[in-house]
This record gives structure tokens, sequence and C-alpha cells, in this order.
């Protein structure tokens, strides 16, 4: 009895043993993990002015967008109009649907959008936008 546990325990030594010494320290490489994100691209909502998030699989969400810029010019000075939320501004969009009388090329950039758990993601920015005004009727 007695030799049967000497053995027993002699082999699991053994075992335990090989075991320890049988782990590779040199060449150990470590794995770099990349999130994905859930934001691919953004588009522009031309009836309701407001800037919409798509994700990877071209599903839209439209409370996903925190905060842009609105950039445009006049052809004498360009303006930049920071925003935050996801819709233009009453004064901007009057400005350039009812006080212009050309049609206007804006571009959003610096897009930053929310997923649910509230991380925050940066998106490419939306150019060559162009924004009619109003049409009005013409009197002869």
């Amino acid at each position: 009895m007695k030799k049967n546990l000497l053995n027993v325990l002699l082999i699991s030594f053994f075992f335990l043993c090989s075991a320890v010494f049988s782990q590779e320290t040199e060449g150990v490489q470590t794995i770099k993990v990349k999130k994905e994100s859930l934001f691919i691209k953004a588009g522009f909502d031309e009836g309701e002015f407001k800037v919409i998030a798509f994700d990877k699989y071209g599903n839209p969400h439209e409370q996903a967008i925190t905060s842009f810029s609105i950039m445009y010019s006049d052809g004498r000075s360009s303006y930049v109009l920071n925003v935050q939320g996801n819709t233009f501004p009453k004064q901007t969009i009057e400005f350039l649907t009812k006080k212009r009388k050309e049609a206007t090329k804006i571009c959003l950039g610096k897009l930053k959008a929310a997923d649910d758990n509230g991380h925050t993601e940066d998106l490419p920015p939306l150019c060559d936008i162009v924004i009619f005004p109003d049409c009005k009727k013409v009197h002869k």
C-alpha cells in the first residue's frame, strides 16, 4: 500500500513538474484588440435639416449625432458654426433658405456620434451638400 501511494505521488510530481517547465517564456506575444466602431458614416436629411448616423449595416440612428460643425462661404467670407445635437439651428435654416438668393454648398465636419452606452466616435466629414433657397413665385 505504501509502495502504491509512493508511486502515485512520484508520478503526479513528474506530471506537475513537466507542466510547469513546459511553458515557453521566450517569444510570448501580445494580442492587440481593435474596438470596432458602430457608426461608419453620416447622412443629411434635407427635409428636416438633420444629420443622421449610419451603422455598418446601413441602419439609420437619428439621435446618435451629438455635435457637428457647419462650414459654408458666401463668396466673400467663410463661416463656421458649431452645433450641439443633430439638427440645424433655426437661424441657420432661415439664412440658407430664405435670405439667400442662390444655392449654398455646405460641409459638415467634426461629426461626433454616441452609442447607447455613451461612447463617442468621430465620423468622417460630409461635404458637397447643396442647399437651395425657397422658391418664390415670379411676377412678370
